[in-house]
C-alpha cells in the first residue's frame, strides 16, 4: 500500500503542532531511565554448543529444533560489487523462514484531539543499553504464531485485523532490513490509527507520545531503536 503524498503532508504537519502532549519530553527521558533501572537484566555470554534448542544440523547450519526463527548459515560472495575487499569472502549470515522478518507496527490515536503514537520500551539481549524505544509491535512471525511456547505479542491484533478493530491503515509496506548479517531478510511495515473515543489499556513498558517526540528522541543516544526510525523515517 503507497502511502499519498496528502496523507504524508498531514503527518508532517504534525511536527510543527503546538498541541499540548499527554507526557512531556522530560517524563518520557524519566520515565526510559527509571525503566532500565529497574529491569535489573543480567546476561552472559556462552558456548554456542550449550545454546538450549539450538543444534547444528545436517546442512551444517545452526537452527532452532522448531524449524522457526532463524538460521546461521554459511555464505560465499565469489563475485561483489565495488566493495574493499577484491575476489569475494565468506562469512556467517541469519536467514529467516522464507527471509520474512515478521511485522512492525506503529499505533497512532488521537488523545485530548493530539495525535499521539503508542510506543514500547523493549528489551533484546543485543541492544545498546539493552532496552530502546521500539515500535507499538515488533515481533518475528514465529514469535506471532508462538514458536517460543511463550504469550501472545501485545497489541498484535490490531495489525492482523485493522478493520475489526476500528484502525484505519496509513502505511503498509514492506521494509529491508541490514543486509550485512541478515540475508535477505524484510519485514512487513505497518502505521495504523485507532479511531473512536475509547481507552485504550496499556502496561507501564508502553507510552503515548507525539510524532515530534519521536524525532526530539532520535537525536539522543542509541535511544530510538532502528525499527521505529524506519516506521517514521518517511515524514
Amino acid at each position: 500500500m503507497k502511502i499519498s503524498s496528502k496523507e504524508i503532508k498531514k503527518l508532517r504537519a504534525e511536527l510543527n503542532s503546538k498541541k499540548k502532549p499527554l507526557h512531556t519530553t522530560k517524563e518520557i527521558k524519566s520515565w526510559y531511565r527509571e525503566i532500565i533501572k529497574q529491569a535489573n537484566i543480567k546476561i552472559k555470554t556462552i558456548p554456542l554448543k550449550k545454546c538450549n534448542s539450538w543444534k547444528m544440523n545436517a546442512n551444517g547450519h545452526i537452527a532452532h529444533s522448531s524449524g522457526s526463527f532463524y538460521k546461521v548459515e554459511g555464505v560465499r560472495i565469489l563475485k561483489s560489487f565495488n566493495r574493499e575487499i577484491k575476489g569475494g569472502w565468506d562469512q556467517p549470515m541469519f536467514t529467516e523462514p522464507g527471509f520474512d522478518g515478521g511485522i512492525l507496527g506503529l499505533l497512532k490515536k488521537k488523545i485530548n484531539n493530539t495525535p499521539h503514537y503508542l510506543i514500547n520500551a523493549k528489551f533484546e539481549p543485543g541492544n545498546y543499553n539493552f532496552i530502546q524505544l521500539s515500535p507499538t509491535v515488533q515481533a518475528t512471525f514465529s514469535n506471532i504464531k508462538k514458536a517460543h511456547k511463550g504469550g501472545n505479542v501485545k497489541f498484535i491484533n490490531f495489525f492482523k485485523l485493522p478493520n475489526k478493530n476500528n484502525c484505519k491503515i496509513i502505511f503498509k509496506q514492506w521494509v529491508s532490513e541490514e543486509g550485512g548479517r541478515l540475508r535477505n531478510k524484510r519485514n512487513l511495515g505497518i502505521v495504523l490509527e485507532h479511531l473512536g473515543n475509547n481507552k485504550l489499556n496499556i502496561d507501564t513498558d508502553f507510552k503515548w507520545i507525539t510524532l515530534k517526540q519521536i524525532k526530539e528522541l532520535i537525536l539522543e543516544n542509541a535511544m530510538i531503536n532502528p525499527h521505529l526510525r524506519t516506521l517514521v523515517s518517511f515524514i
